[in-house]
């Protein structure tokens, strides 16, 4: 009956505001930022939500504190969901059910992070596991002596095209003369000549396309046969210089977003879909044609939100597993880690994830990491984000690429103050370049 008070008192539950006392979840809850008082930062919010659970003794259920979006204005209580201990969306809140643990402690101190050997590069520690270890880049940077060529061909032994081979710069014009191929072929060039591998980046995405291609009048033919013909150029191209290539990027709807009527979790990507239905389908079946038998070109589906398991994940898993079923060739399944130190998934999580793809025979690649940090954050907190999930990856037996969006703060599609990457904007390498070294040349990993 207490737990029930104290819900309908942080709640203002009403009859349209019920309190479910099996599941502990208050539905339809408003933001108590009015219990709490104004709040400014996440850590406030938690601060006064503790202190009004603490308010209500007896009930031996501290809250945990989830923020919303904006991270300054609004504080929501979070529920216990699937068993988990999560953020939940801003229409619930509650307690955690009776006998069930409170969280952890917080950690405390982290450890420093040991320095690399002298002169021992990513690249060559990674070498002994059979293991890539990558960056994005851009034309303008590898293609002129400076820091940023230096360091990305020295660190690095794969590399994929930030933008160059994109449909857009790829396929400016329309036909199959509308091709300048200038910008990713000097991507592919720099990155041989220093013995890189590459990573093509990408077939078939519902943004950066030509104009002509998302202004046009096309039907859904001329769609399907646009992609075809594209992907067919592109990937004859490049033959067996390109290691593999994300054939289609980005296609699944968001964890949280309702469900379409048709059931496919697939997210509206013009031009693409719903006009093409088997879009998805049609890109595998060409890229798979056009590299043809007994190619070692591997294709991948690659997507982000989807590096533990999740509900957007689930939903990953189950469009590859019904390629599978379908007989679309796939190779592959890109996890692309944009996440937070403040935030990140669990490592279980993530391993858990790689385990599943793993059982299908799909290989798991680590594609697009950026871990913000911004000021405040500790790079040593960061550092030691990059090592375990490094361990993850070197624990799966299907983990075979491990790749950031990026290498240098200077140069980050979030933004320098973000401090993403491993290296700063002075191209000095940050403590996790120091943690992911030291977990290549120390560990023979089998678990993380």
């Amino acid at each position: 009956m207490l737990r029930v008070l104290v819900a309908f008192v942080l709640c203002s539950a009403t009859s349209a505001r019920q309190y479910d006392a099996l599941s502990s979840t208050c539905l339809n809850a408003k933001p108590i930022s009015g219990n709490v008082g104004p709040v400014s930062s996440a850590k406030e919010c938690e601060a006064k939500c503790d202190a009004q659970a603490a308010a209500a003794p007896g009930t031996g259920q501290t809250p945990c504190v989830g923020v919303d979006t904006n991270g300054k204005t609004n504080c929501y209580l979070k529920s216990v969901c699937g068993g988990k201990a999560g953020h939940c969306g801003s229409s619930e809140c509650g307690y955690r059910a009776v006998g069930v643990a409170p969280p952890a402690p917080p950690p405390g101190p982290l450890p420093p992070i040991p320095p690399a050997p002298p002169g021992v590069t990513l690249r060559a520690a990674a070498e002994k596991h059979g293991l890539l270890i990558g960056a994005a880049t851009n034309v303008n940077g590898v293609s002129k002596a400076g820091p940023y060529k230096t360091t990305e061909q020295a660190q690095y032994s794969l590399t994929t095209a930030e933008n160059a081979c994109k449909v857009g710069p790829i396929h400016p014009r329309e036909g199959p003369n509308g091709f300048d191929w200038k910008g990713c072929d000097e991507i592919f060039a720099q990155a041989e000549a220093a013995n890189q591998t590459v990573r093509g980046h990408n077939l078939c995405w519902h943004t950066e396309n030509p104009a002509w291609l998302t202004k046009g009048k096309h039907t859904p033919a001329q769609l399907r046969s646009f992609l075809q013909e594209h992907i067919t150029a592109v990937v004859k191209h490049y033959g067996e210089r390109a290691y593999c290539w994300d054939v289609v990027n980005e296609a699944i709807e968001d964890g949280r977003a309702p469900a379409h009527a048709n059931s496919t979790g697939l997210k509206p990507s013009k031009p693409w879909y719903p006009a093409v239905p088997d879009y998805i389908d049609v890109a595998f079946k060409a890229a798979a044609a056009a590299r043809g038998p007994g190619s070692k070109v591997k294709l991948f589906y690659n997507d982000y939100s989807a590096d533990g398991v999740n509900p957007k994940s689930d939903k990953v898993y189950n469009l590859v597993k019904g390629m599978q079923e379908r007989g679309v060739p796939i190779d592959g399944v890109g996890l692309q880690f944009h996440i937070s130190v403040q935030n990140p998934p669990s490592l279980d999580a993530i391993a858990a994830n790689m385990a599943r793809f793993g059982k299908l025979g799909l290989e798991v690649h680590i594609t697009e990491m950026d871990l913000k940090c911004p000021e405040g954050c500790s790079l040593e907190a960061q550092a030691h984000l990059y090592a375990d999930i490094l361990k993850v990856c070197l624990a799966a037996p299907t983990c075979r690429s491990f790749e950031t969006w990026g290498f240098t703060d200077a140069d980050t599609w979030i933004g320098a103050a973000q401090r993403p990457l491993p290296f700063d904007e002075q191209y000095s390498p940050k403590p996790a370049v120091a943690a992911m070294i030291n977990v290549l040349l120390n560990a023979s990993v089998t678990q993380y």
